[in-house]
């Protein structure tokens, strides 16, 4: 009883609660516009498709689709050179939307030996709609065939609406974001040739802590006794003893509560993995697994994994990839696609396991929080010493930059608690330094759409090319 009152005040603390809008019977519901994600992409030579969304301000009821037009460069020819899914005929497009989604998606797809040149590009414009959506003004969407460094835009982040179901990852220099589930993955290994390290998924509030044992099968439900005092979220008194055993915020591979993989197979001992809370209000539990990694001879990472009580366990083979930052497994699917390449994000919104002050430091789920890439570097800026519109080249001189992938974290709004409503700072912005040495600004416009949490605006423009 007393875990299931826990989970239930998850969402119920400082930082978590959603207090939905209110709304007249008789109020009319805004437009429901179809637009573009974004107005320009680039595609680079080695990309054999391309994925382009078209966002709509809510879910349709029923059933409908929009109708877009393709006009391209002369000599970029449909079904030679290219062909889309849904397909095309005389140059247009009718493109389903499902019932109960908000989005729909065009997939661009390159022609076996195409040859393309940096100044092609296709147009992909919406040119009707079906009743109750309407065309918005973001209807134009521009595919270049080389890659662009966008000069900014502003985009809202598909995060799922108010249960925060999507981590959503920026490229800011694409103008592209990508959105996955959260619950879509459970362990994180890094790839660099530095270190083995693993890391848990934060936004389900994962924990983990080893036991002095090293053989899986040996592992019972015994050894568990006394975990659920310290190795599980309990926001209602949060315990400094639960600290060891999550990842730390900063993102610092040497703070992770599963220690570093060692050469030596005995070294690695079991972990008793608590896999946090799903999607939902309430939260659902996600179990416990017992794991073991250790380093295997193709030079990447093995992992054992099992339920507690369980006599067998399941292996899989986790390689490095110098392309990613960290490869992903899912217990229940195996090897999943996750954050994309090194290069192909700069921030992420996500729901995370934080940490506050509650008579010391200790663990706590937080929304709305904005983690930076590991070879991404930020800074705050305060309208009080330059306002954001005024920001250029120039102001980028003498300022403190921070690898911590929470510089930006919970900072950018406030509220959210008991007493106050959840609000973006408008005192303040970021500049942000991208893999490839472009400076952004950036700002956050509001936390919401249409009055619902989990669809974050932001704003930004590029500074200085890299």
């Amino acid at each position: 009883m007393k875990l299931r009152l826990i989970q239930g005040l998850m969402f119920a603390m400082a930082g978590l609660l959603v207090v939905p809008a209110c709304r007249k019977k008789d109020a009319p519901l805004p437009d429901n516009l179809a637009q573009f994600e974004s107005t320009e992409q680039g595609m680079g030579a080695t990309e054999p498709s391309k994925t382009i969304k078209i966002k709509l301000s809510r879910a349709v009821s029923a059933h409908t689709f929009v109708t877009v037009s393709i006009t391209g460069t002369p000599g970029v020819d449909y079904a030679t050179d290219y062909t889309t899914e849904p397909a095309a005929v005389n140059g247009r497009i009718d493109v389903d939307v499902l019932s109960g989604s908000n989005e729909a998606t065009i997939t661009f797809i390159k022609s076996n030996n195409a040859l393309f040149y940096g100044d092609d590009n296709l147009v992909f414009k919406i040119i009707s709609s079906i009743s109750p959506v309407i065309i918005g003004p973001q209807n134009e969407f521009k595919l270049t065939f080389s890659e662009i460094i966008s000069e900014g835009s502003t985009i809202v982040g598909d995060g799922g609406g108010s249960t925060y179901g999507n981590k959503v990852f920026f490229d800011l220099s694409g103008n592209s974001q990508t959105a996955v589930q959260r619950t879509k993955w459970d362990l994180g290994f890094y790839t660099g040739s530095d270190d083995w390290r693993v890391i848990l998924n934060s936004s389900t509030a994962m924990m983990a802590k080893q036991i002095a044992k090293n053989d899986l099968a040996s592992v019972t439900a015994a050894d568990t006794v006394g975990f659920y005092a310290d190795v599980i979220f309990n926001q209602s008194e949060p315990s400094t003893a639960s600290l060891a055993y999550i990842d730390y915020p900063s993102g610092e591979l040497s703070k992770t509560a599963i220690a570093a993989v060692s050469s030596t197979a005995t070294d690695n001992k079991v972990y008793i993995v608590n896999r946090g809370t799903g999607i939902g209000s309430p939260a659902p539990a996600r179990g416990w697994k017992k794991v073991r990694i250790i380093r295997n001879a193709s030079g990447g990472y093995t992992l054992q994994h099992a339920d507690i009580a369980a006599t067998t366990f399941t292996s899989i083979d986790i390689p490095k990839d110098a392309a990613y930052f960290f490869k992903y497994i899912s217990f229940e699917n195996g090897a999943v696609d996750v954050e994309p390449t090194a290069k192909k994000w700069d921030i992420a919104w996500t729901y995370f396991s934080n940490t506050t002050n509650f008579g010391g430091e200790v663990p706590y789920t937080f929304q709305d929080v904005i983690l930076q890439n590991r070879n991404v570097q930020a800074v705050k800026v305060m309208t009080s010493a330059k306002a954001y519109a005024d920001f250029g080249e120039a102001d980028l001189a003498g300022l403190t930059w921070s690898s911590v992938q929470t510089t930006i974290g919970s900072d950018w709004r406030s509220g959210g608690g008991p007493s106050s409503a959840p609000a973006v700072r408008e005192d303040r912005y970021y500049i942000i330094k991208d893999g490839d040495n472009n400076y952004y600004k950036i700002r956050f416009l509001s936390l919401t759409q249409d009055g619902q949490r989990g669809y974050p605006k932001l704003e930004f423009a590029l500074v200085k090319k890299g």
